[in-house]
Formats: C-alpha cells, sequence, structure tokens
C-alpha cells in the first residue's frame, strides 16, 4: 500500500516564539524568558502588585502582539 501524503488544514502547527518576545496569554502581557520540554515555554508576568513571576505554558497558549500594546 502507499502512503498519500496529507496537507493539513485548520490551524498552524504552533512554533516556539523566539526567547525575549513579548506575548499575550489570555489578557496579560508576558515576556518569553527560556524554552521548555513537551512544547512549552518559560513566560514570565508581572501581576497586580507588581511583583514579577514566572510560570510555563504550552506554546499554543500564546498569541502575537499587535500594533499596539494597550
Amino acid at each position: 500500500m502507499e502512503r498519500k501524503n496529507r496537507q493539513r488544514k485548520g490551524r498552524k502547527t504552533p512554533a516556539c516564539p523566539p526567547i525575549g518576545a513579548l506575548m499575550r496569554y489570555g489578557e496579560r502581557i508576558v515576556r518569553v524568558v527560556a524554552e521548555a520540554s513537551g512544547q512549552r515555554v518559560i513566560i514570565e508576568s508581572v501581576d497586580e502588585d507588581g511583583r514579577t513571576f514566572r510560570s510555563t505554558v504550552k506554546w499554543a497558549s500564546l498569541t502575537a502582539l499587535h500594533d499596539q500594546l494597550f
């Protein structure tokens, strides 16, 4: 049997964002700090009190920023 090449339709395959990039995670603006395993990245963001914290999220959860930050 021959395998037929199938083209994926729909969503694009997520790609790891560059380190240091500003991205949107939900309603927050975050900075990508490092790449982690399993299609995840470590992000850094600031909470309401001004404290910086880091968390690990999947690439697919991040979206690119548009022309404006706010």
